[in-house]
Order: C-alpha cells, then structure tokens, then sequence
C-alpha cells in the first residue's frame, strides 16, 4: 500500500514537471538586442521611421527602431521578428532596468536593450539597458 502511494506520487511529480517544461518551450520566445530611441508616446508618427508602440510599466511610449539583432544562433524560422516588433509590445524586468527606461534624460537618446521577446504575448523581458550618451559636447 505504501509503495502503491509513493510509486503515485513520484508518476504525479514527473508529469507535473514535464508539464511545466513544455509550456515553456512551448511559448516561442527570441533572444535580441534592440537599438533605438524612446520617445513620447504623442511623438507624431511618420512612414519612413519604424516606430513601435511599448509599454514600460504601463507607460506608453515608442521606440524608434534602429536595429533589432539576434543574440543567439538557434532555428527561428518559424517566427518573424519583424512582425512580431510592429506590434504593441510590453517591456518588463527588473525594478532598476525599467527605471532606468522611464528615466527623462533616456527619453530621445539612442538606447541599447537585450532580453527575449516572448512572440505569443508580445512581451519583451528586458535583461539589460544601456543608454549611448552622446558623442562630444554642445556649446553653450
């Protein structure tokens, strides 16, 4: 009897992980570097700059793409980053990455953001931000 109850739930453990491990891979997600600029979400929008609709902790902004790269190598055929990326995406991470988006002297600078977007949800989890500061000084 006892051996009956263990041998049911070691079964239950592994089918609850092996269920837990498919949802996972089952979600299609990308691994990229997105370069580009954030901007006020009322910034007036134009045909020839790729801007995208995001939000970053329910704020909603653009981002004007410059460059989207893949960070690894696997097999993506089946999914279409550009796609994916021209519709409204939400940005989440950790406390101090998504403050340092929302940051006022971020907005209009060119800004570097890697995690992995998740293509089902549109939600990109961002892993890291860094912001270029501009290249020489301006005269004042």
């Amino acid at each position: 009897m006892m051996s009956k109850g263990l041998l049911a739930f070691i079964f239950s453990f592994v089918l609850v992980n092996l269920a837990s491990a498919q949802s996972y891979t089952a979600n299609p997600h990308l691994d990229l570097r997105i370069t580009g600029m954030l901007l006020p979400a009322d910034t007036p929008k134009r045909e020839d700059l790729p801007l995208v609709d995001i939000s970053v902790q329910n704020k909603p902004l653009l981002l004007r793409l410059g460059q989207v790269e893949d960070v690894t190598e696997r097999d993506k055929s089946q999914v279409n980053k550009t796609d994916v990326l021209f519709h409204q995406v939400r940005f989440t991470g950790g406390a101090e990455l998504m403050e340092r988006l929302l940051r006022p002297e971020t907005i209009g600078k060119v800004v570097t953001i890697e995690g992995w977007l998740n293509t089902s949800t549109r939600l990109f989890q961002v892993t890291g931000v860094t912001v270029k500061e501009a290249v020489g000084g301006s005269a004042k």
